[in-house]
């Protein structure tokens, strides 16, 4: 398991819409398969600055993935202790993945990547980016401490 520690925060005086490094990171062995769980927590402040991730490095580094995702739409209303619009996509290796905001930055929200990605001989170190979708000066934060986390296994 590989925990974020610390919260992380952008907006649009800090980074914005261009990815920073989470410190959701590993390096994989070559030629192998590996099954993956990424459990995110995220607050915005308010529904403008959305987050939005990757694995970096996707297609590049020798690592192609094979992803499984579910977080609220964009722009999504409601109640989200009660319910809201979700998303659940299988997006390609340079497909962002992007989750809704606005529940206040007091709220923990979810979204989730889940599947399977495999090595060539000399995989890159994997990393988890994140930013904002929509560059707002409201904060994102990408939750540290018990919250988000990745669970990883090799399986071949």
């Amino acid at each position: 398991m590989i925990a974020q520690e610390n919260d992380q925060i952008v907006n649009s005086s800090t980074t914005g819409t261009t990815y920073v490094d989470s410190e959701i990171q590993f390096q994989p062995e070559p030629n192998a398969e590996y099954e993956y769980d990424l459990l995110i927590s995220y607050s915005t402040e308010s529904e403008a600055p959305d987050f939005r991730w990757r694995w970096q490095p996707e297609t590049t580094g020798g690592v192609l993935f094979c992803s499984f995702t579910q977080a609220y739409v964009l722009a999504a209303t409601g109640t989200f202790n009660s319910g809201a619009a979700i998303i659940q996509r299988r997006p390609g290796n340079t497909t962002d993945r992007v989750a809704g905001g606005n529940a206040g930055i007091a709220t923990f929200l979810s979204a989730y990547d889940r599947g399977t990605f495999s090595t060539n001989a000399a995989p890159d170190l994997i990393k988890m980016q994140f930013a904002q979708n929509t560059s707002s000066a409201d904060d994102t934060i990408l939750r540290g401490g018990n919250q988000t986390r990745l669970l990883v296994q090799r399986i071949r």
